[in-house]
């Protein structure tokens, strides 16, 4: 499987030119697109949102808001990514409110975990899938150590939910990633900065009919 991640400020030229590459990335069907652009507003990123959604939808591909959640109860999409402090504040008000699940009508929760501790948290309470990273160099991580595939394996081994491999992923190191028993791969940069993301995706994507990962 793969998840690709959206960062406009990877595609050169205008906002049309961001959309425009949604656009190809969703037409090649990966499991999910997570739209990223943290760095944004709650108002701006639901600019974002919708129009993605429209994209998405249009070619039935997943979309997964990032940290955003407000946004995407008021819109109506219903997968959110979450990093592990925002994950973990809402498990704990899920708990100071008498049980009331927090999860509840969300059809998709993933975090973010960047140890085997927060991993095995999350999947008890109540994580659909996790992203675990950074497994190779990104220069999105400038100066960070990656924290390799033997960190993979680990955490893969400990839980029972899927779990995506991020950093540095490639086509060379997403198989490798899968081999240490990652369920899939989320990838960026190489996406986003892609002429032909369908290259890349349809040899990861579960949904594709030219799945190569073999």
């Amino acid at each position: 499987m793969i998840y690709a991640i959206t960062n406009r400020k990877l595609v050169s030229g205008d906002e049309e030119a961001y959309f425009k590459q949604i656009e190809k990335i969703a037409a090649a069907k990966p499991d999910g697109i997570i739209l990223r652009e943290k760095d944004l507003s709650s108002s701006e990123y639901e600019i974002y949102a919708e129009r993605c959604r429209e994209i998405c939808d249009k070619w039935g591909t997943p979309l997964i808001l990032n940290h955003f959640w407000e946004v995407g109860k008021k819109l109506d999409i219903r997968r959110i990514h979450l990093s592990m402090p925002v994950f973990r504040q809402m498990v704990e008000g899920k708990k100071a409110s008498d049980g009331a699940c927090v999860f509840a009508g969300w059809e998709k929760i993933g975090v973010s975990v960047h140890s085997l501790e927060e991993a095995v948290y999350a999947g008890e309470a109540g994580a659909d899938y996790l992203i675990a990273g950074h497994i190779f160099l990104t220069d999105c991580k400038k100066g960070v150590p990656a924290r390799g595939l033997e960190f993979l394996r680990e955490i893969c081994k400990a839980v029972s939910i899927p779990v995506f491999a991020i950093g540095g992923m490639n086509v060379e190191h997403g198989r490798a990633a899968m081999e240490a028993g990652a369920s899939g791969v989320c990838m960026m940069s190489e996406l986003m900065g892609s002429d032909a993301p369908e290259e890349i995706i349809k040899i990861f994507s579960g949904r594709s009919e030219q799945r190569m990962i073999e």
